[in-house]
């Protein structure tokens, strides 16, 4: 059974890093740093992320500030102030600027759908079904294990839900033409940048959104 496939949206939008929307994380920082959700954890490529709206791309790069409920209890117990989340997203936000960016319309792999979780259980020979959210849970190795697949099958990329689910919109995760290459197989053009700072009612929403 073949992987679903998707158009991307003629347009999608990121919160990224420096002046080039289109640019890939070098891979010092990626080594360094704690890879993506759809980042090969060989480091044999690179992955740049999406998303369909402002609002989620915001959700997808705010959500880890969202302190889990154990520690709020915990901090609670103890008399101690929760963050101060107004200082934490502006220092956040503080070097990131907000990019549309427009597409060609690639096609790109729906992998929580059922036929592309199939395909990929009889790739890596899986005796055990997965669910959709197998994809989206914390523990990143089957999403990591995914991208590595669907880059060596020569995929464009993938789209999945946020890490918050679909009503926090869709997340496309593309792979390099070629493992250094920096440049997306699919076709991306920069359009309008701004700092990520300036798109308060996106920036608010998100907030509002994750409760943060």
């Amino acid at each position: 059974m073949p992987f679903r496939r998707v158009s991307l949206p003629r347009s999608i939008f990121r919160v990224c890093w420096g002046p080039d929307p289109l640019a890939f994380a070098p891979l010092s920082l990626l080594v360094a740093g704690k890879p993506g959700r759809w980042d090969d954890p060989a480091y044999r490529f690179r992955t740049v992320y999406y998303a369909n709206s402002f609002l989620s791309a915001f959700i997808e790069v705010l959500s880890p500030l969202r302190p889990d409920p154990q520690t709020v209890t915990t901090l609670r117990s103890l008399g101690v102030p929760l963050p101060n989340m107004e200082q934490a997203i502006a220092e956040y936000l503080e070097h990131r600027s907000a990019a549309l960016v427009f597409t060609q319309q690639d096609q790109i792999v729906d992998i929580v759908h059922a036929p592309s979780r199939t395909e990929f259980e009889v790739l890596t020979h899986r005796r055990k079904r997965l669910k959709a959210g197998d994809f989206l849970a914390r523990d990143f190795r089957v999403p990591r294990r995914a991208a590595g697949i669907l880059y060596d099958c020569d995929e464009v990329g993938i789209r999945a839900p946020t890490a918050e689910g679909v009503r926090a919109g869709e997340t496309f995760a593309l792979f390099e033409e070629v493992a250094g290459a920096g440049k997306a197989r699919a076709a991306l053009k920069a359009g309008k940048m701004v700092p990520a700072a300036d798109l308060a009612s996106e920036l608010a929403e998100a907030r509002n959104f994750l409760e943060i």
